[in-house]
């Protein structure tokens, strides 16, 4: 292998056959990132390959914990190219494809370790540095353009980057990457944990060991050993596994995680955890046997002996350069293999034990005299308790609480979840409306505010204690967010939404109610809600894609239809019944495949949006700000019902329905109405003492409430009485 410099980036290079493979690797990855923008190296990796376009050379990159690496193998000429095009787009990260790509990641779902090391590496680490591994990605939607651009310009920089290459140096190499120093990291903290412990793998049919050891040159040795007898005794002894694999995660110069894990037959995942344990022991107790430091020695001889060792060499020490962590050299490695002696493996094997967690299956029996790690949080915050609601799906006798400190949950018999402020990295807003408050050891309080007596309060005082910086919203959320379309005049829609702890902004044409989205509460919850108002009321929840616009029939609250446009049809029956639209004329919309602003301005026009609706639904679905709705604040029910007898949500003199019309009788009162009131009155109070005076007490009291109803009718109305919202006849407009 040599060394070289192309454009200030350290360049190193081994011998082999064309094509020419090369690997530009940066030293930034999930460790790097936090919980909040998890995923944001992935999305610069993602953006920088998609200036490529097409190509013929064979490329690729990936994210992992420490590292990002493009890689290219062809002719030289085309690589370097690839290099060159690369470099020039992370310099200047296009971002046009930003919403694309994130969905792209949400389908892919990578991880940045397998899913048994990740859940390790969350016990050993929390929810920070290496543990970033066990935790999802919650808001790759929420990461903007200027953020993706700032995450570029401070780590895919000159000073943080190296390239390795395996074959002929490219006559033009070109490597046009921004200067910039190496990034200062956060220190990678380990949790308290007391082990040896156990735990459980939220992953079927695994059994997993993870310890983080101190560097040394026994490592690799103890570890292959150790992998060697589990194997054996697993799968040519018992037949119990068939794979026993090896990782070792670099933590920093001075740290490693060895993570050694298998498959189980099912229901052989105990006697896998027993046996692999057993190994651990046995290896710490009794050290190895001459002949496996014997095979060991062999197995780095054969290696180093092998052409390919100076590609491994060349790609590992550009690796080591980005992440600081010291690379062994192939004379260094053939020294230490030859000075291995089985003290030095016993005293690896010994630390492993020492600082090993078990990872077994949900509902395996661990090995005997094992303890578990803690399941729960050591101590609970004091503060403001809130009780659990009657219809709650939190258990009897539990309790939030929320205080200056921190919040909490308490589940009774010492199962506590507990989050303080200075450990908090993020709080994310579910669908169903559920937030999770979680902290940096990987804790997470769930909140849902219908769970707890006030929790509407106490869901507030949460996010008020936590900084904006931290709070997002889940990308399943804008899942099922959109435009609502309410077939109901807007003081429905008013009312209904004054009588309960919602706040809308809403805009109507008289026959269409629109609900703009807002990210406090998804388009699909407020029309189960609000579409619930009546049996027969109609609501669409309009969604743009990249690529599509789709629609959800809502009837009564109660989902009927979906359709997407060119993709996923629906029923223009159901459609045209709903809106009382033709079922011609639905069905040559739903069938339309062109654009989709030619189709949305289309289905509009199908539906009779006229005048600001129709002006605004395009820049809603586009996600643009719209400025001038009208705001519409929930008071709760009883000061919501309130509103409504006062006459607050009724109707534009001249519209509305039967219903409308006897309320507005209610607040004039014409001599009329109060005469008929009054007879009524007298008539259901003689009934009344008919009825209590044969003992039917149940009836009489009924009736007798009803006259006094039907009496306090009678009274005249009040002076002011005018349409709703209109001035006393004594104010001037102005006051």
């Amino acid at each position: 292998m040599r060394q070289l410099t192309v454009d200030g980036i350290p360049v190193f290079v081994a011998d082999g056959p064309p094509p020419l493979a090369a690997g530009l690797v940066f030293g930034v990855g999930r460790r790097d990132e936090t919980f909040v923008r998890g995923g944001i190296t992935h999305l610069v990796e993602h953006l920088a390959m998609g200036a490529l376009g097409r190509t013929t050379v064979e490329t690729n990159a990936s994210v992992d914990l420490a590292v990002t690496e493009f890689t290219a193998t062809g002719a030289p000429e085309r690589v370097a190219r690839v290099l060159e095009t690369v470099c020039t787009a992370l310099a200047d990260l296009p971002t046009d494809r930003l919403a694309v790509d994130a969905d792209v990641l949400r389908s892919e779902r990578g991880l940045a370790a397998a899913p048994d090391t990740a859940v390790l590496l969350g016990e050993l680490y929390g929810a920070s540095g290496p543990g970033l591994a066990s935790m999802r990605e919650p808001a790759l939607r929420a990461v903007t353009a200027d953020q993706v651009r700032a995450w570029a310009r401070r780590w895919f920089v000159a000073g943080n980057a190296a390239l390795w290459l395996v074959g002929p140096v490219p006559a033009e190499l070109s490597l046009p990457l921004p200067g910039g120093p190496v990034p200062e990291r956060a220190p990678q903290l380990r949790r308290d944990l007391p082990t040896p412990a156990w735990t459980e793998l939220p992953v079927d049919e695994r059994v997993a060991v993870a310890a983080e050891l101190p560097r040394g040159p026994a490592d690799a040795a103890t570890a292959g050993i150790l992998r060697a007898r589990v194997e054996e005794e697993l799968r040519s002894r018992r037949g119990v596994a068939y794979a026993v694999e090896l990782d070792q995660v670099p933590v920093d110069a001075g740290r490693r995680v060895v993570v050694l894990s298998s498959d189980a037959r099912p229901g052989e995942e105990a006697v896998v955890a027993r046996l692999l344990w057993r190994e651990v022991q046995r290896l710490a107790d009794e050290g190895p046997q001459p002949a496996e430091l014997d095979h060991e020695r062999a197995l780095v001889a054969e290696y180093l002996a092998d052409p390919r060792s100076d590609a491994d060499e060349a790609r590992a020490t550009a690796r080591g350069l980005v992440t600081g962590s010291p690379v062994t050299t192939g004379a260094e490695l053939r020294e230490e293999a030859e000075r291995l002696d089985a003290e030095q493996v016993r005293a690896v094997a010994a630390a492993l034990r020492d600082a090993a967690v078990l990872g077994v299956a949900a509902g395996t029996e661990a090995p005997a005299g094992l303890p578990r790690l803690p399941q729960w949080s050591a101590d609970r915050v004091t503060g403001r308790v809130f009780r659990r609601a009657r219809r709650s799906g939190a258990p009897r006798g539990a309790e939030l609480v929320v205080g200056p400190e921190g919040a909490g949950v308490d589940l009774g018999e010492g199962r506590l979840l507990t989050v303080r402020w200075a450990d908090v990295i993020g709080l994310v807003r579910s669908p169903g409306e559920e937030w999770t408050l979680v902290g940096r050891d990987g804790t997470g309080v769930p909140l849902v505010a219908a769970d707890w007596r006030d929790g509407t309060e106490a869901v507030e005082l949460v996010r008020a204690a936590v900084p904006s910086e931290l709070q997002v919203t889940d990308d399943e959320v804008h899942d099922q967010d959109g435009v609502l379309l309410l077939r109901v005049p807007v003081h429905r829609v008013r009312e209904a939404v004054g009588t309960s702890r919602d706040a809308v902004s809403l805009v109507g044409d008289g026959e269409w109610t629109l609900v703009a989205p807002d990210g406090a509460r998804s388009a699909e919850a407020r029309a189960l809600h609000l579409g619930a108002a009546g049996p027969r009321t109609t609501a669409l929840v309009l969604r743009r894609s990249h690529a599509d616009l789709e629609y959800v029939l809502y009837r009564g609250g109660r989902e009927v239809d979906r359709h997407r446009w060119g993709v996923s049809p629906g029923d223009p029956d159901l459609l045209a019944r709903a809106t009382g639209r033709p079922v011609h004329a639905v069905a040559g919309v739903l069938a339309d495949t062109g654009a989709p602003e030619a189709v949305l301005a289309r289905f509009a026009a199908l539906l009779g949006l006229a005048g600001r609706p129709a002006g605004v639904l395009p820049d809603l679905l586009a996600g643009r700000a719209v400025e001038g709705l009208e705001r519409v604040e929930g008071r709760g029910a009883v000061q919501g019902l309130r509103a409504a007898v006062r006459g607050d949500f009724a109707p534009p003199p001249g519209t509305g329905g039967a219903l409308e019309r006897y309320a507005r009788l209610g607040r004039t009162r014409p001599a009329w109405y109060r005469a008929v009131n009054a007879v009524t009155g007298l008539v259901l109070a003689l009934v009344a003492w008919v009825l209590l005076a044969d003992g039917r007490v149940a009836l009489g009291v009924l009736a007798a409430l009803l006259a006094v109803c039907s009496l306090a009718e009678v009274r005249p109305p009040r002076r002011d009485a005018g349409p709703p919202g209109s001035p006393p006849a004594a104010v001037t407009p102005t006051g």
